[in-house]
């Protein structure tokens, strides 16, 4: 870039003042200071108070109810029935269905039409209206009715009640106690396994490397005990009344009537009317088809099944039953309760407090002095500078757009 006028600069360095002379006038920069506040970050470091709970183990023993069972017996007489099987033959004759293949000639015709164009006289009838009066007779047939009384059998069905008597299986059972066991819960440790170990799924023996393994564990049962019903069938006699149909006759007089026909004549005079055909003949061009039969000849395979009778025997088992009394022992269980000491290991839990050390931020607030320029003097007489001022002659212009250009302080 070239400028007809040239920059001067001067930097007071250990001198009172500076004297800038210049061909044009010089540009003179004037400031004015400013507090402005700022906000500054500082870390600090502080302390604060950590609870820790720690758990300890102890025996406690408590006094609990424990159960026991006792056995005793109940002496009853039932009756049994004793199955007896004896087989009978049975013979029968089934069918057995057999496949056979057939080849069947199934050729057919395929029928083609071939159009041929002729003329012909069509002749046809116009009609034409004629009215006629004539006399007819009108026959007319009556229904006339009769009665007549008959006397009739009624067939009736009454329901005449009969008590009989049936064996019948009777529930005298009672309630008793039944303990019901729960298994314990079922989760996994680690526990040590030898390098020799057998395979619960194949049972045989296997090599590992020796460690801890996670191993599948269960807990103690759960016994419970509650009260369920035991049943006792006994066979007993109920007497069962039925209806029995009879069927009872009865003398009805029934009156019917019938109707008889009377057929009576009239006439009447009627108008005809009738119509007369006259012929009219025109030509007509006709388009005919005639039919022309190809033959294609093709075999079907055809499955035929036939029916061939065999004769099987089949062995059938025929139960027969009788009543054995005999005398049965049932056992039933009877619970005592017993209080038995009981010594567990309980975790404690112990707090203790300490104090940790952590770091936050704090803000304080500050003021800064800051230079901020106020005004610019043009003059033609040599400027006086204080020391360590940067001077600035003339600003430099931009041969783009003719704007002056001052370089940054």
């Amino acid at each position: 870039m070239k400028n007809k006028s040239f920059f001067t600069m001067a930097l007071a360095v250990g001198v009172s003042a500076i004297y800038v002379f210049t061909a044009e006038p010089a540009w003179t920069q004037t400031y004015r200071l400013e507090r402005v506040p700022v906000i500054e970050q500082i870390p600090c470091t502080g302390h604060k108070k950590v609870v820790e709970t720690q758990y300890v183990e102890e025996q406690v023993t408590t006094y609990e109810t424990v159960w026991e069972t006792e056995i005793r017996e109940q002496r009853y007489t039932v009756a049994r029935k004793v199955p007896e099987t004896s087989y009978t033959e049975h013979r029968r004759t089934v069918q057995r269905p057999v496949e056979e293949t057939e080849y069947r000639d199934t050729s057919y015709d395929v029928t083609r039409m071939v159009p041929e164009t002729s003329e012909r006289e069509e002749r046809y009838l116009v009609p034409r209206k004629v009215v006629e009066t004539q006399e007819r007779q009108v026959y007319e047939t009556r229904r006339v009715p009769v009665q007549e009384t008959s006397v009739e059998q009624r067939v009736y069905t009454v329901n005449r009640p009969v008590t009989s008597y049936v064996g019948t299986v009777v529930d005298r059972g009672q309630h008793v106690n039944q303990v019901t066991t729960s298994p314990g819960r079922t989760y996994e440790r680690l526990a040590w396994h030898r390098a020799n170990y057998i395979d619960p799924v194949t049972g045989e023996s296997r090599w590992r490397i020796p460690g801890f393994y996670w191993t599948p564990m269960q807990g103690p049962a759960r016994y419970e005990v509650n009260r369920v019903y035991q049943p006792n069938y006994v066979t007993e006699t109920v007497p069962v009344t039925s209806l029995v149909q009879e069927r009872r006759v009865e003398q009805v007089p029934v009156t019917r009537t019938t109707y008889r026909d009377e057929q009576v004549v009239r006439t009447e005079p009627v108008q005809v009317a009738s119509t007369i055909q006259e012929e009219v003949v025109r030509r007509v061009p006709v388009t005919t088809y005639r039919p022309i039969v190809e033959r294609v000849e093709q075999t079907t395979p055809v499955t035929v099944r036939r029916m061939v009778q065999e004769e099987e025997v089949e062995q059938i088992p025929v139960t027969t039953y009788k009543t054995v009394f005999e005398e049965k022992v049932v056992p039933y269980e009877v619970k005592v309760a017993k209080v038995v000491p009981v010594t567990r290991t309980v975790r404690r839990p112990v707090t203790t407090e300490k104090w940790e050390p952590y770091t936050y931020t704090m803000e304080r607030k500050k003021i800064e002095v800051r230079r901020i320029p106020v005004e610019t003097v043009i003059s033609s007489e040599p400027v006086v500078v204080p020391q360590g001022t940067p001077v600035i002659s003339k600003p430099a212009e931009d041969p783009a757009d003719g704007v002056p250009v001052f370089p940054q302080l």
